[in-house]
């Protein structure tokens, strides 16, 4: 849950199972998933035998410019995008194609018809690409607009859904001027704080008063 990481010193690393336990108490994406998974399934209904799962990864240290996440439509792989759209890594953009062969290659013979037994035919994942130019699994993901479309918009997804499109498309940030803004900047601190911050006038001073009210523990007297 990303948008909990400010409660873990800005990290996903977890050492405890306090450290785990504190990042989905802390995450309203977790919160959301728990209590409104189906709400854009057609009936809405949740299936009687469903069960929620923790899965837990093994922490590794990867490399931000190699993460991609891809778009896949009709058990085709119909668009790539950089994962970390906030930031310009200059190397992407030379290349781009190697990336695109090798994701294509690896969807064609490990994820393709292969996903959810091949009954799911419309579905995103996540892609990384390590230094021997092996791509990795890093999590799959629904298609809709519960699932960030980062450099693409859901609408023009959909609409390259119903082209013949000769070939996957694929999106880096080339420049500077193309960094897309990032979705996570407002989880970085408890939304009371942001409220603090924005008291004035008679709302500071009421807040003040009651401040001067409270006594530190070592300062009270029996």
């Amino acid at each position: 849950p990303k948008d909990a990481a400010w409660m873990n010193n800005g990290r996903l690393q977890c050492r405890t199972p306090g450290d785990i336990y504190l990042l989905l108490k802390s995450s309203d994406f977790v919160m959301h998933d728990v209590l409104h998974a189906f709400d854009n399934v057609s009936d809405g209904e949740k299936p009687n035998d469903f069960q929620h799962i923790l899965v837990l990864r093994q922490w590794c240290n990867l490399h931000p410019s190699m993460e991609f996440r891809c778009f896949v439509w009709n058990h085709e792989l119909l668009a790539i995008s950089q994962r970390h759209h906030t930031q310009h890594f200059v190397h992407l953009k030379l290349e781009l194609s190697s990336i695109q062969a090798t994701i294509e290659e690896f969807f064609d013979t490990f994820v393709a018809d292969r996903f959810a037994g091949g009954h799911v035919p419309n579905y995103s994942f996540d892609v990384y690409i390590d230094k021997k130019n092996k791509a990795w699994i890093l999590d799959f993901n629904v298609w809709g607009s519960q699932t960030d479309s980062l450099l693409y918009t859901w609408d023009e997804l959909m609409t390259m859904t119903l082209a013949d499109l000769p070939e996957t498309s694929i999106r880096v940030v080339e420049t500077d001027r193309e960094i897309h803004h990032d979705p996570l900047a407002s989880y970085r601190a408890p939304i009371d704080t942001l409220d603090l911050v924005a008291m004035k006038g008679s709302d500071a001073a009421n807040f003040k008063e009651f401040m001067s009210m409270c006594e530190k523990p070592t300062e009270r007297h029996d």
